[in-house]
């Protein structure tokens, strides 16, 4: 055999080997879970509201048939597990949690649907988690016990939107603990794993995840442009009490925000700039969301989407299109998705329908 054919026949072989890496990298097991959850809706203001308020909704077994119906493949639980455990250091929960989440999860899986269930807004652990964190692991710890005979459509999130002293660099080390504790009990189940700064796209290369565990998934959350999504919502403040804001931007006529705002700089660009450069527009997200596809390819790590919407202030045509545009981008980049939420302030499900272009935009279909 010649030079040039040695050549040619080394060249094939590498290109086999790498097509051989990649092949195994896109077939690990987290990647092959993903497939479960391309397609989901939260069930959000429920198991996460604290028991003794009285503005929680409920979920019954109907909602969760319309979600499979409309073409949902998996629903994401928000549970507030911490406000049903007992003192340390056991933090035994209570039997009352258990028969709540028992009762989407399983009903879910009989559907056909994959469930996600997390620790929802534990607001002492992300304030302080060196003082909280032998209550996280054993709370990961006794629901992990309870679900382990539970199928492969079943997944963890350790922490939803970690925040404050919760920082990607701190909860590094503390996820680290909490996967181990997990896979005492659940050697296989896929756990999603999310950075700081509310699960911002931004922090996700700060992530370190153990290496030999190949059944990660992170998953980020992104409500930009938040000035348009969170329009008229009275638990941001003032920053956010404009509303007429539409997506994309310019509007036909500039708007003035509200009082004295600290986003000026935000409306002049809303106002007047040409929609591929406006902050009301896919430049809030795209990129950044593309940055992170590159990293979750670069780690052998896929992607889940875990939350984004736009609050019912909105008007409607507005909503469809933000919807649509973060919709398209995720899966263009191959992430699994979440929207907030199924039938709460940013709703999907209006108790009989879906709100208007609600279907078209998140299944091209009416």
């Amino acid at each position: 055999m010649n030079w040039f054919c040695l050549r040619i026949v080394g060249l094939y072989a590498g290109i086999l080997l790498a097509a051989n890496v990649f092949a195994a990298a896109a077939e690990n097991p987290a990647s092959l879970a993903l497939e479960h959850f391309r397609r989901g809706a939260n069930f959000g203001n429920y198991l996460e509201v604290p028991p003794e308020q009285n503005w929680a909704l409920t979920y019954t077994l109907d909602d969760i048939k319309n979600v499979k119906k409309e073409g949902f493949d998996h629903i994401r639980l928000p549970i507030g597990w911490h406000h049903y455990a007992g003192p340390g250091p056991a933090f035994k929960l209570s039997p009352v949690i258990f028969q709540k989440v028992d009762f989407i999860v399983t009903n879910s899986l009989n559907e056909g649907l994959a469930v996600i269930i997390n620790i929802h807004h534990f607001d002492a652990f992300t304030s302080d988690p060196d003082a909280n964190t032998a209550e996280f692991l054993a709370i990961w710890r006794q629901i992990a016990k309870h679900y382990q005979q539970s199928g492969g459509k079943l997944a963890f999130e350790l922490l939803n939107e970690p925040k404050d002293a919760a920082t990607t660099e701190r909860i590094n080390p503390i996820y680290a603990l909490a996967i181990s504790a997990v896979r005492e009990t659940n050697p296989d189940r896929t756990i999603f794993v999310g950075p700081g700064r509310w699960n911002s796209l931004d922090e996700v290369p700060k992530l370190e995840l153990p290496e030999n565990d190949q059944n990660l998934i992170v998953t980020v959350h992104c409500y930009d442009p938040f000035l348009f999504t969170h329009q008229g919502a009275d638990w941001t403040g003032s920053a956010t009490e404009t509303t007429g804001i539409i997506y994309p931007g310019p509007p036909e006529r500039p708007i003035q925000p509200k009082g004295e705002h600290p986003n000026v700089k935000w409306f002049e660009g809303y106002n007047h700039l040409p929609t591929n450069e406006n902050p009301s527009s896919k430049k809030a997200f795209e990129a950044r969301m593309e940055k992170v596809a590159r990293w979750g390819k670069e780690h052998h790590r896929p992607i889940h989407l875990g939350e984004f919407g736009a609050y019912t202030k909105a008007d409607p045509d507005s909503r469809a299109r933000y919807y649509k545009d973060m919709r398209e981008t995720a899966e263009k980049l191959g992430f699994g998705w979440a929207i907030w939420d199924w039938k709460a302030g940013f709703k999907y499900w209006d108790g009989t329908n879906p709100l208007p272009g609600m279907r078209a935009a998140l299944f091209g279909k009416e």
